[in-house]
């Protein structure tokens, strides 16, 4: 008697479905991602032809708008307040870059002031952001 054994078909991994899904995933995270930087805070750089900058820490970005208000992410601070905001960044060990996102609009002193707060407290990496 002649036993015939059945073989069973290799099993299949369709990856392709997977790999839709994926780049569906990458595109999603990769479009959200560009929206946090703003915080809805109304501010026209001013033009400048200037390549930017990489920094190797998280920097810290400071808004000024052209009333001269200063906000960090979407609160606003008074330079008391922004004072002690930098000082405490100090104490904390850190030595972030600061950015300086000025409207065009906005006055030098506003500008001027907010340096002088930042080297006052050892913040010597300051950096302003314009728009190529």
């Amino acid at each position: 008697m002649k036993f015939t054994s059945k073989r069973k078909p290799d099993p299949i991994i369709n990856v392709i479905n997977m790999v839709d899904v994926f780049l569906t995933l990458l595109i999603f995270f990769m479009m959200t991602t560009t929206f946090t930087s703003s915080y809805g805070i109304k501010i026209h750089l001013p033009k400048s032809g200037v390549k930017s900058f990489t920094s190797s820490k998280k920097p810290i970005t400071i808004y000024i708008t052209k009333a001269g208000k200063i906000f960090y992410k979407n609160k606003e601070l008074s330079e008391k307040e922004l004072s002690l905001f930098l000082k405490n960044i100090r104490t904390a060990g850190s030595n972030p870059t600061i950015i300086i996102k000025a409207d065009k609009e906005s006055t030098a002193s506003s500008i001027v002031n907010v340096m002088g707060l930042s080297i006052e407290h050892g913040l010597y990496k300051i950096a302003i952001a314009t728009k190529k």
